[in-house]
């Protein structure tokens, strides 16, 4: 049996579990990426699709949300279950959510160092690399049939 298998990933609501969501990119953003605290939410989530990932002891380990114009963003997994495939789960359950709402194009910026993870998934590079705080990053689209 697979290490997925033993995590819940959910399609939960902002209203109700914002702070749950919010604690996490906390946790993975700020604290172990040092990445400013306005990257923990911003005015669209309440807009969003969002999918939250817990393990059987009903801790949050993983989230991810997609924008109704495609647009795929802060996904992120804690640190020791990172390199498991969660990721690659939620990304994927992204792209579903997109097929069944007829979303036909999805976009993504991603540090470059990770873009290997969304070519995977047939993302492409979009335009220049450019820099977030001193982080290269690259926007990434990708069309659905």
């Amino acid at each position: 049996m697979s290490k997925l298998e033993h995590l819940n990933f959910s399609l939960v609501n902002w209203l109700s579990d914002a702070a749950e969501i919010m604690a996490l990119r906390k946790k993975v953003f700020v604290v172990e990426q040092h990445f400013d605290k306005e990257v923990i939410c911003d005015q669209f989530d309440s807009q969003c699709f969002h999918i939250l990932v817990k393990d059987i002891h009903n801790n949050t380990i993983a989230c991810g949300r997609l924008l109704h114009n495609g647009r795929i963003g802060k996904i992120a997994v804690v640190l020791n279950h990172r390199n498991q495939g969660i990721g690659t789960r939620i990304l994927t359950q992204l792209i579903k959510l997109a097929k069944s709402n007829n979303i036909k194009n999805l976009s993504l910026n991603t540090e470059t160092e990770l873009s290997h993870f969304y070519n995977h998934q047939n993302f492409n590079n979009d335009g220049p690399v450019y820099m977030k705080q001193g982080i290269p990053f690259q926007k990434m689209t990708k069309k659905l049939a």
